[in-house]
């Protein structure tokens, strides 16, 4: 995996997300922190049965055999990515420049990101299952890195589970159709999560903006079929060795302790029900 590691090293990394915690923290009084009780910090830990999470309009799904520990690693460094983007670019108005932030925020964070382009689909009369479209940004990140690391194709079956799971759970169905629209359309980011056999965590991460109209109502990107003007895609793979998070734990996980539920909405079952 050495062709995979990160150009930023870990004194690096510690220093870049240092800053970025310094710079929120005196942006934000202490009377607006979200503190969280013993019971919402169970409630934020991922579990085997609740194996996939909602962060604000994006579905994190997890492996078979991502350890517990290491789905706790990856989904604190997509969350602190996923805030700094928020943060940077508010609103969800400008998806490119939303995303851009995102994959900067990673690359500080240790983590090696490859083919991290996006493109455009323009519909004006062809009607878009957004499930499709949700494949097909996967399948072109799988295809891009299949040759070197062939274990990348269970990334696939994580993000066709991660949605079968989400359809299944009503109550969290709606909140994420509630979540991912907005009065400028629709945004959803899309992340499977793995573990290799050498313990390095791997993750395809795309982002999607849909600007246009319903023809038949349902949940965004679920049962929601469009007529789009444009549909934005963002896509990227992303390695990250779990050793490199040991050295800024501490200061990662203080901080998305005060600010965590800013992001986090809701966790679901990714596997399907007998």
């Amino acid at each position: 995996m050495e062709m995979f590691e990160s150009e930023i090293n870990t004194a690096q990394s510690i220093e870049l997300i240092g800053a970025r915690i310094s710079r929120r923290r005196a942006q934000v009084s202490a009377n607006r922190r979200m503190r969280r009780s013993a019971v919402q910090v169970l409630q934020d830990n991922p579990t085997k049965e609740m194996d996939a999470v909602m962060l604000g309009d994006a579905l994190v799904g997890y492996g078979n055999n991502m350890s517990l520990n290491n789905m706790a690693i990856m989904e604190n460094v997509m969350t602190m990515a996923i805030m700094e983007a928020n943060y940077l670019v508010p609103g969800g108005k400008n998806t490119q420049a939303w995303y851009m932030e995102f994959i900067k925020c990673l690359q500080e964070l240790g983590c090696f990101v490859a083919d991290d382009g996006y493109s455009r689909y323009t519909e004006s009369s062809v009607q878009v299952d957004m499930d499709l479209v949700i494949s097909d940004i996967v399948k072109g990140i799988i295809d891009g890195v299949k040759a070197s690391i062939p274990a990348a194709t269970v990334l696939g079956s994580v993000v066709n589970t991660t949605i079968d799971g989400l359809k299944q759970d009503k109550q969290t169905l709606d909140l994420f159709g509630a979540q991912a629209k907005s009065a400028d359309g629709a945004r959803l980011s899309v992340i499977p999560c793995e573990q290799l056999s050498n313990g390095v965590l791997i993750a395809s991460s795309s982002s999607i903006k849909q600007t246009g109209t319903s023809n038949n109502g349902g949940v965004l990107f679920v049962n929601w079929r469009c007529s789009a003007r444009e549909i934005f895609r963002g896509k990227s793979f992303v390695t990250f060795n779990p050793a490199r998070y040991e050295d800024f734990r501490q200061d990662i996980e203080e901080y998305l302790g005060e600010h965590r539920r800013e992001v986090l909405s809701k966790r679901f079952s990714r596997r399907k029900l007998a």
